[in-house]
């Protein structure tokens, strides 16, 4: 079962706490603990296919949980934890199209490996549909605490039956097997990001022939925020039938820890489609979701010192790494144990404001971001998009706190700020 720790840090804005999930409470003054609901966090990716049934696609949803974030029990000399996924699909009426329920169960032997944010567990949902707009929620729900956690996403369905060629939405893969007809088959890599040890991965998709070419040029490039070409790769490939399903080897070894665009061309001339997705390099032996060390350094603000965030910055590029794992080896709940729980959670929580709250700034600096990465998932969110007469708001509700706090879109950019008072909770 996850473990309850007392952290104490003093911060710019936050003066003496952080709240970090179940297994990391917070302290305040001494006759004070706060622990925060452990809400479970997940990741999810989703890729669109062409389907066997004419006109129509076919979605996959995977998703994927660390250990950690579930509630093990002891079983005899092993723990067991189990959770249940569900996926719903709506119209853009709001209509149900779809939904499915499935049950997961994971057992281990180590206990380590109760806490472990490296080992995951992968769920999948599919669903066939006509080409439009949709919106899924997926939820996960631990079976033995019974907390729940929820995200929404709204896609766009294309119809892959057009154009004298076409490419499905693209997967990246940590592995990918060949099965008895001779096809790629990937395990997905869920997270778009290399990992600490992992020197590769696959891009995996569909090439859809309509015109019964033989053969079909395609160029995988990527390119960093600069739109600076750093790999490439440029063949042929061979499409026999009207599906190709093709795996290109992307190797990781020789980018920096950053976040880059992979850029895919398939076909020549008139007939040429391209696809891009979002991947990441896990900045070695540190926590694995900081990509970068000034990036890092900066997202300190919300529980650095301003002498200690000045130092780290200005300090000499050769310095500045040690000077961080300094800062967080001071924090470490667990410092006999290889993991800092702390840094990795923090990271974690910044990385999910950027992937969700960003605009024209990055998530992290939003006040929608300050606030998860402060206090963590709220226990629910009610989303007021288009209500007449009134500008769009978000209200998120923390049980612990038996508050909840507002976010009004003054702009309509999705500019979301906190108009509710924050420092009574975090004081």
């Amino acid at each position: 079962m996850r473990t309850k720790i007392k952290i104490g840090i003093c911060g710019v804005v936050v003066v003496g706490f952080l709240l970090f999930g179940e297994k990391l409470a917070a302290q305040l003054p001494e006759e004070s603990n706060f622990s925060a609901e452990g809400i479970p966090v997940f990741y999810y990716d989703i890729i669109t296919l062409k389907a066997d049934k004419p006109g129509k696609t076919l979605l996959r949803i995977f998703t994927k949980i660390a250990y950690d974030e579930l509630q093990f029990v002891r079983e005899k000399d092993q723990f067991q934890a189990g959770y249940e996924l569900s996926t719903i699909v709506f119209d853009k009426q709001g209509g149900q199209v779809g939904g499915k329920i499935s049950d997961s169960k994971i057992t281990v032997e180590d206990y380590k490996k109760t806490n472990s944010r490296k080992d995951f567990s992968l769920g999948s949902a599919e669903f066939i549909l006509l080409p439009g707009d949709y919106k899924v929620l997926i939820e996960i729900m631990d079976k033995d605490s019974k907390k729940r956690g929820r995200q929404e996403i709204e896609i766009s369905v294309p119809d892959y039956s057009k154009g004298p060629i076409n490419v499905s939405g693209l997967l990246l893969a940590d592995q990918v097997h060949i099965d008895s007809l001779g096809n790629f088959v990937p395990v997905p890599n869920v997270l778009g990001n290399f990992g600490e040890t992992q020197k590769s991965l696959y891009l995996w998709f569909e090439i859809y022939n309509h015109i019964d070419l033989d053969s079909v040029k395609i160029v995988c490039k990527i390119v960093n925020v600069k739109d600076k070409v750093l790999l490439q790769k440029k063949y042929y490939k061979a499409v026999k039938g009207e599906k190709t399903v093709e795996a290109i080897k992307i190797p990781g070894g020789e980018l920096e820890g950053g976040r880059y665009n992979l850029l895919l061309t398939v076909g020549e001339g008139k007939s040429v489609v391209k696809r891009s997705r979002k991947i990441s390099v896990h900045w070695m032996g540190m926590p694995a979701y900081a990509y970068n060390l000034d990036n890092a350094i900066e997202q300190l603000k919300y529980i650095a010192k301003g002498k200690e965030l000045k130092k780290m910055k200005k300090c000499p590029p050769s310095e500045k790494e040690k000077f961080f794992r300094e800062f967080w080896r001071s924090k470490d709940p667990t410092p006999g144990t290889e993991e800092n729980e702390l840094m990795e959670e923090y990271y974690r929580r910044v990385d999910y404001a950027n992937a969700n709250f960003g605009t024209y700034i990055a998530g992290w600096k939003t006040d929608r971001g300050m606030v998860y990465i402060l206090l963590g998932a709220p226990n629910d969110v009610e989303r007021h998009p288009f209500e007449p007469g009134s500008r769009p708001y978000e209200i998120w509700y923390y049980n612990r706190f038996n508050r909840r706090l507002i976010f009004v879109d003054y702009s309509g950019f999705g500019e979301y700020r906190l108009v509710t008072p924050l420092w009574d909770i975090i004081r």
